[in-house]
């Protein structure tokens, strides 16, 4: 009896599972069949990824050696040519790069623009911001200071990853126009507050002399301080996605 009634009950069990697969089975293969499917997608694009990466380094450092062979006009094509197929990284990297030759063969223009699309091009706020503030400095040695100072306010932001070489430019940017309150509040600040680079304090300190010692009718006028030792990006780091925003990079070779 007991027997029977045992294997009635797994009858009844057998039952009930053939019919929680007939209602629920085609869901739970769809359900399976997508989680397979999205891994091997991220899988996929990790890999493409990686390999899009690897193929943008290899022809950055093409372009690079046209460079270094003195090939100039070869290797400013070259790096445009991989800024518009290469990610987002090499890309805004290729753009700089290219902007230091058209500054260096005199097209200041052409470097302001390449600046400036290397900016949009660019995620990392740190890497953005560069491009952004090597544009402005451009803008300063052509003196349209006005210009300099829209666009070096919000990279000047307290914990932006160049503020204090952004209030440098941006109080060199008033003095410059005759604003000398704002130049000299910037200066101060920056002759001040903890953590300045040596450098940036130095100047500070001789502009607010220079400041101290003009007359009403001889008011003061700085040159853009030279940005020529700011350092582009690291391409291994654009490679690799390693890059972080962790530190300061507000000394002259940021």
């Amino acid at each position: 009896m007991v027997d029977f009634i045992a294997e009635v009950e797994e009858e009844l069990r057998k039952d009930d599972y053939n019919k929680f697969l007939r209602k629920f089975g085609p869901l739970i293969i769809a359900l399976l069949v997508a989680v397979v499917a999205a891994v091997g997608f991220v899988e996929w694009r990790e890999h493409s990824a990686d390999r899009t990466a690897r193929a943008a380094s290899f022809s950055y450092l093409e372009a690079d050696q046209l460079l270094q062979d003195g090939k100039i006009d070869d290797a400013r094509v070259a790096f445009l040519t991989l800024a518009d197929v290469a990610p987002d990284g090499y890309a805004g990297l290729s753009l700089m790069r290219a902007a230091i030759i058209a500054g260096e063969q005199g097209n200041d223009a052409e470097s302001i623009r390449l600046y400036d699309a290397a900016s949009d091009r660019f995620e990392l706020p740190r890497h953005s911001q560069l491009a952004a503030l090597k544009s402005a400095y451009v803008v300063a040695n052509q003196g349209n200071w006005g210009d300099v100072e829209q666009r070096v306010s919000g990279l000047a932001a307290e914990g932006a990853p160049y503020e204090f070489l952004a209030r440098e430019l941006l109080a060199t940017a008033a003095l410059n126009q005759g604003k000398m309150d704002q130049a000299r509040a910037e200066f101060a600040y920056l002759d001040t507050i903890p953590g300045v680079p040596d450098t940036v304090a130095r100047r500070a300190q001789q502009a607010l002399v220079l400041m101290a010692t003009a007359t009403a009718d001889d008011a003061p006028s700085l040159a853009a301080p030279d940005a020529s030792t700011m350092t582009l990006p690291e391409g291994g780091d654009l490679e690799a996605g390693s890059d972080n925003e962790e530190g300061s990079d507000n000394d002259d070779t940021p």
